[in-house]
């Protein structure tokens, strides 16, 4: 009886041991997740500032965009092809959206347990309206993705494997919050809780996100509007209606540096490796000759965008050389020789740089900002809007209007980036254009608005919309989709390019899709993620 009692004894003593143990082991794992200082929760400005830093672009996303998506968009040429695969951009721009989508949700959370919740109104719509770039300009790159489900894990334990929205269900719900925010956002609420210096997009400044997510409100439905005319319609006539509801000239929304205290910027350099030139295709939308000299050129944008080969010729490369094409050579956007010495371009007398370059300093510039979406962008929309009467009568003269401040708007945001940079010396603007400059612009045959022949001034608008996103090549990838192949191309050798980048309609989606979500990912690629596979938006 006694040895009963006393394992009875040993037993209880054991499990209070036990206990108390692991009691004690949940506390410390806990404080290993506590922060040695401050609140263990993120506040509403972090999560803010977190989301904002997620959609910086990355080394991939430069390489790249820069190697591939220049080639495909012709804005701009290579001599060989990129080292980096488009599966680098890939996993970069799929990560950081993700990543984003639990941010947002992880804010509502923050905000919902609030005591003054109405109060972070503001802050919420802003970071709608960037959720909705983001997440338009990440299913333009896939296609088809996770959305409605995504972002949830933070939530929900079983959210690991979302389904793939469509795309048009996707465009269709950004489209609602953008409403929502236009709507919503409110200036004159003195009660709204201000990030100030914090909001590093556009200082909250309200009536700012207001011009900003209606415009961005009209990108998109302009963008979807051959797809799906019902919806997008209406939202394009809403978009018009908002009175001062729109980018003003010199109001171009992005990531600067002169608001975001030590960003990194540091990636720029990628953006042009020594195998990216000048194309034939711009130089011809930009010089009304092939002299050399440039006495040909009637765009101020192109001695602005690029620069003179080694011997300060005005030599574009082939958009689609052929095999007798001169080889090039050169590192002219080697920063260690170039500072040093402008004009050396790191040639050899055997192999020299013979081709016009991209400007030096759009590489070397980290003050430059990364934008989103800038008011000629607008102008543009609007012009291809009452060219075509979509969702409201066409009028060319309101289109001509519109297109003609698109291009004075690009000009002078341009050229104001290349004045104000701390870095550039040679050949730097002195001034905007004068009169006679932009007037010799806006009359050149090529640029002068059709006003007889409404097809070709569509085809117009597109052509300086796409010269406006030289530095958003990703965006002109859209506008040439979207468009059925409507902007500037090459007519010659077009086999050449058809067969490496016409063939290229989209980004594959991560690796990790095919490992982790497999059954929704088969269910949109049925095994096979292409390519080729042209997305909702594409004609």
């Amino acid at each position: 009886m006694k040895n009963i009692i006393n394992n009875k004894w040993k037993a209880l003593m054991l499990f209070i041991i036990i206990t108390v143990l692991y009691s004690c082991s949940k506390e410390k794992l806990a404080d290993l997740n506590k922060p040695w200082n401050g609140s263990p929760t993120a506040s509403v400005a972090q999560l803010y500032g977190g989301f904002v830093s997620n959609m910086a672009l990355t080394y991939g996303d430069n390489d790249v965009a820069y190697g591939w998506l220049y080639p495909i968009t012709q804005q701009a040429a290579v001599f060989a092809h990129s080292d980096w695969p488009l599966s680098v951009a890939a996993g970069d721009n799929w990560n950081n959206y993700y990543h984003n989508l639990s941010n947002y949700n992880a804010m509502l959370n923050a905000i919902a347990a609030s005591p003054d919740k109405d109060n972070y109104k503001n802050i919420m719509l802003m970071t709608t309206v960037l959720k909705a770039y983001q997440t338009i300009k990440t299913t333009n790159y896939f296609g088809d993705m996770p959305y409605s489900q995504a972002g949830l894990i933070i939530n929900n334990s079983n959210g690991t494997k979302p389904v793939y929205d469509t795309q048009q269900s996707i465009y269709l719900a950004c489209l609602k919050d953008l409403q929502t925010a236009v709507s919503g956002l409110d200036p004159n609420d003195a009660k709204q809780i201000s990030l100030g210096a914090n909001d590093f997009i556009l200082q909250n400044n309200i009536a700012n996100w207001i011009k900003f997510a209606n415009s961005l409100r009209l990108r998109i439905a302009v963008t979807m509007y051959d797809k799906d005319p019902t919806d997008a319609a209406p939202q394009i006539v809403a978009a018009l209606a908002v009175q001062n509801g729109f980018l003003d000239d010199g109001q171009n929304v992005g990531m600067d540096p002169a608001n975001i205290p030590n960003i990194d910027f540091s990636y720029r350099s990628m953006s042009f490796e020594f195998h990216v030139r000048m194309g034939s295709t711009m130089w011809n939308m930009m010089s009304s000759t092939n002299d050399q000299s440039g006495a040909g050129i009637f765009d101020p944008r192109c001695s602005i965008f690029f620069e003179s080969n080694a011997a300060n010729k005005w030599n574009p490369y082939p958009q689609n050389p052929t095999e007798t094409t001169p080889a090039e050579g050169g590192d002219p956007y080697n920063q260690g020789n170039r500072k040093a010495d402008w004009t050396n371009k790191n040639g050899t007398a055997t192999l020299p740089n013979i081709y016009a370059d991209i400007n030096y300093y759009w590489g070397v510039d980290r003050s430059i900002p990364d934008l989103f979406l800038t008011a000629a962008q607008v102008h543009f929309l609007k012009a291809e809007v009452y060219a075509r009467g979509m969702g409201t009568g066409a009028n060319l003269a309101t289109a001509k209007a519109e297109y003609e401040a698109g291009i004075k708007a690009s000009v002078n945001f341009w050229t104001t980036e290349a004045i104000n940079s701390p870095l550039w010396v040679v050949n730097k603007p002195s001034g905007l254009p004068n009169a006679a400059t932009m007037n010799a612009l806006l009359t050149n045959p090529v640029v002068a608005f059709d006003m007889a022949n409404a097809t070709h001034a569509v085809s117009q608008i597109y052509a300086q919309q796409w010269i406006d996103m030289y530095r958003q090549p990703w965006e002109a990838w859209t506008l040439m989709r979207r468009t059925g192949g409507l902007t500037p191309t090459s007519p010659d050798n077009t086999a050449y390019y058809a067969n490496n980048y016409g063939i290229i309609n989209r980004y594959n989606y991560p690796t990790s899709e095919s490992l982790y979500n497999y059954n929704n990912w088969y269910a949109v690629t049925h095994g096979n993620d292409l390519t080729n596979t042209k997305m909702w938006i594409a004609k």
